[in-house]
């Protein structure tokens, strides 16, 4: 590492590898258009990754570092200009300024500029979301600005309003009154933390991606991770900042910030199927028979989601509930024949005494269990105590929990602590993940740490565990922890009401999140709750509408509090509507599976605001309600009853994908959308992979590939492909094919590349089925390298079936229209 001391004009600076300390702050450039700034009193500074920058890039040299007459510091990139004034105090406008460029946008930016043009970022979650209640807009943006609250669980507020309200002498329920109803008409008579709470909430948190060009990061309170743990800052009074400049180049900023915060990872194939979950007492028998209906009714299902009833103390408990499982491990067996993927609600607030490994765990943390059980070992008895709410039950169904009120104290675990959290997962879930359990559903949080985000670390925990414990890719099912959250998907968005304005709000809220790198929310399909308490179906076009929406979202998963969202509980219009979304899913999985690649690689979302793609158009920050699937389908879910909808098409000529009607301008169009259709566009140039209709997806990609190919433009699709599960793809192995579409006058011409790369158990042949929209009807068709087996012309356009193909051969297939 090279050093080199230099002093020039009274201003002295150190140049040590890449990074320039000048006194007490140091400055490091990390890409061309992402800078880090650090001040230190003790010019002190580590280069250790911390929870939010965990995989901070090594520095770029400057490309010019220079010093002025009036006592500056200047230091370049190709896009950022740092002038920096030497001082002892920290940064400030006095001593700070940073200009930028970049295509069309430029700006200057001191510590005190607020940006009100950031597009935002995400929330802990949409616990108790209702149409009166829910983000709206985004906070004003500023490098020592912050909105903690936002990270928050609003059941923590709600808790402490109507605990406020009892105090006062009123009768409470849950939700009664609801949280919605107190921050619009009684906020005065919350607690003050409650109002500021519901104040931060009313907006979102700022995101990486603002339409001023530019953003800044504050990671100046963030733990340091050395060797996989948790350590604290050395010194409190620091600045460890990050600013980023990419002008209207969106996707330059996000591949800027997974370099800065680490990858999005890639999820298991079977993770794009159709989750089912249900709020209730489903027993092993209930399952076999959800699942056995489905099935009869041709409806696709891929993973079981057992909620807490699974286990027999209450909202924590690791246990298996032997009335309603008698056998654990032959139901999972038969889940797992069946192709089916089994993850489990776990609450981690602490292990009561009625768990057979109580004493166990007791031992393990030299803990004497008397005084754990009489309260004498920690400050807090039951934690769960002062969660004094039920959820609302069918008045046939009301559950018994006389039997969980305990007065004795809990074995509690702090998972920031490296030894308490390996044990807690190894005595508490890997005994289950032995007996089939594929991953873990976690409501709740428990990591006390310094600078840290309980949420994160809970997260973290159970994600590091799941990879150490098999080759598998880890996956979990949990609530967002702030920045980083994306590391650890999925997230679950939670407990929202049954309202048309929260589905129109979901649409938003998801492509939002892809501004902070969280692409993989799931939401409850057709609501948590319902409109009405006590009553269990909700409006059946709505339920379709959701539903729809959820087959173009990262994760499909039906869920309710003893709510009924099985389809077939609607009727056969909603059921037959159902059916057509679910089984175009899963005709979708090859391409949201290439999505979850360049997800991993780019940090673009599967689900893109049209800014991303259109920058410069200002129609695209103004559509909150339509996105893009990718780079090549945008879609306009209905949000609204009747079936009415108002969608833009943004410039480039787009195939509506239902009726194969082409619009070649812009243009916005006003559709009357029966039932059973979703407004979907595809790009004119655009190669669809997909999958054939079937019931389950499983992890390897299909043996028969449908390409959906649609003219009015070139285009072109590099298709990956892997195993499906295994971590191999982060050593690079998988298989690339390029698929290019092109035309010549008269003729059309699809063709593909051979394969390029590997993976374990890639057939050597393959069989390709060929949807072409967009040809004349009495063009010939001509095949070289390949045999044509089959031509028509159908309702959708060309098919055409290839004869199965080595992947090492080149094909192509001309079309002479004439």
């Amino acid at each position: 590492m090279s050093r080199n001391v230099q002093e020039c004009e009274s201003v002295d600076y150190q140049q040590i590898g890449d990074r320039i300390q000048c006194g007490k702050a140091r400055f490091s450039a990390l890409t061309e258009g992402l800078i880090r700034l650090e001040w230190s009193a003790t010019e002190q500074f580590t280069d250790t990754p911390t929870l939010c920058a965990f995989t901070r890039p090594h520095p770029i040299p400057f490309t010019s570092i220079s010093v002025t007459d009036d006592g500056a510091l200047h230091l370049q990139t190709k896009i950022i200009h740092l002038i920096y004034h030497p001082s002892a105090e920290p940064f400030n406008n006095d001593n700070l300024q940073i200009e930028w460029e970049t295509g069309n946008l430029s700006g200057n930016w001191t510590p005190s500029t607020l940006d009100n043009k950031n597009l935002g970022g995400t929330v802990a979650s949409l616990d108790l979301v209702h149409r009166n209640l829910k983000p709206t807009g985004v906070h004003p943006a500023n490098v020592e600005l912050s909105y903690p609250h936002t990270e928050e669980w609003l059941y923590t507020p709600l808790k402490a309003a109507h605990q406020q309200l009892r105090k006062q002498g009123e009768t409470t329920r849950f939700e009664n009154p609801p949280l919605w109803y107190l921050s619009s008409f009684r906020r005065r008579d919350l607690p003050p933390a409650v109002q500021t709470c519901l104040e931060q909430w009313q907006h979102f948190p700022p995101g990486i991606l603002s339409a001023s060009g530019y953003s800044a990061l504050n990671d100046s309170q963030s733990a340091l991770i050395q060797e996989g743990k948790l350590t604290q800052r050395p010194e409190s009074d620091t600045q460890d900042w990050y600013f980023f400049a990419y002008g209207y180049d969106y996707t330059q900023g996000l591949k800027d910030f997974v370099q800065l915060c680490g990858s999005i990872p890639m999820l298991p194939r079977w993770a794009f199927g159709v989750w089912f979950s249900l709020y209730d007492q489903m027993s092993d028998r209930s399952y076999q028979a959800l699942c056995d209906r489905f099935t009869e009714l041709e409806l696709p299902l891929e993973v079981l989601l057992l909620d807490v009833d699974w286990h027999r103390s209450g909202w924590c408990g690791w246990d298996w509930n032997r009335e309603l499982f008698p056998e654990p491990s032959q139901f999972l067996q038969w889940a797992h024949d069946s192709g089916l993927h089994i993850g489990a609600n776990v609450h981690v607030d602490g292990v009561s005494p009625e768990e057979s490994q109580f004493l166990a765990l007791c031992k393990a943390r030299n803990l004497d269990p008397q005084k754990v059980k009489s309260g004498e070992a920690f400050p807090v008895k039951d934690p769960t105590s002062s969660w004094f709410f039920d959820s609302w039950h069918p008045e046939d169904q009301q559950s018994d929990t006389s039997h969980l009120k305990s007065e004795d104290g809990w074995l509690l675990f702090n998972l920031a602590q490296p030894d308490e959290a390996q044990l807690f997962m190894q005595e508490l879930h890997q005994p289950r993940e032995a007996e089939g359990i594929d991953f873990w559903w976690i409501d709740g949080s428990n990591a006390q740490f310094p600078g840290v985000n309980s949420q994160l670390w809970t997260n973290h925990v159970y994600w590091t565990h799941q990879a150490q414990q098999s080759q598998r890719r880890p996956l979990i099912l949990s609530r967002t922890g702030g920045i980083g959250s994306h590391r650890y998907p999925v997230q679950f968005s939670a407990d929202t009401y049954a309202h048309w304005d929260v589905l129109k709000f979901l649409v938003d809220f998801t492509t939002r999140a892809g501004n902070v790198g969280v692409s993989y929310w799931s939401h409850d399909l057709g609501s948590f709750f319902g409109h009405v308490p006590g009553v269990p179906v909700i409006d059946p076009e709505l339920l379709v509408r959701w539903v729809q929406f959820g087959c173009f979202s990262p994760i499909v998963r039906f869920h309710s509090d003893h709510g009924r969202r099985e389809p077939w509980h609607y009727g056969t219009w909603v059921l037959n509507a159902i059916r057509k979304a679910l089984q175009l899913r899963v005709q979708l999985v090859p391409y949201l599976y290439h999505l979850s690649r360049e997800a991993y690689e780019t940090g673009l979302p599967l689900c893109r605001p049209l800014y991303l793609a259109y920058p410069e158009d200002r129609e695209a920050y103004l559509l909150g309600t339509e996105y893009l699937f990718g780079d090549r389908i945008l879609v306009a879910p209905v949000v609204e009853p009747g079936g009415y909808r108002i969608v833009y098409l943004p410039s480039g000529g787009w195939w509506e994908r239902g009726t194969r009607q082409f619009y070649a301008e812009s243009d916005y169009l006003n559709l009357y959308v029966p039932l059973d259709r979703i407004p979907v566009f595809v790009k004119a140039g655009a190669i669809l992979p997909l999958a054939e209709s079937s019931l389950r997806v499983g992890t390897a990609p299909p043996d028969s590939l449908v390409l959906e190919v649609y003219a009015g433009a070139d285009g072109e699709l590099d298709l990956y492909e892997d195993d499906g599960e295994s971590m191999d793809y982060q050593h690079q192995e998988g298989s690339r094919r390029l698929f290019r579409q092109r035309h010549e006058g008269y003729r059309s011409i699809l063709s593909c590349d051979p394969i390029r790369g590997n993976y374990r158990g890639m057939p050597e042949m393959r069989t390709f089925n060929i949807r072409w929209i967009g040809l004349k009807p009495d063009s010939q068709i001509q095949g070289q390298g390949v045999e044509i087996a089959e031509t028509c012309w159908q309702e959708e356009g060309l098919f055409i079936r290839l004869n199965p193909v080595s992947q090492s051969a080149h094909w192509q297939i001309t079309a002479i229209q004439n």
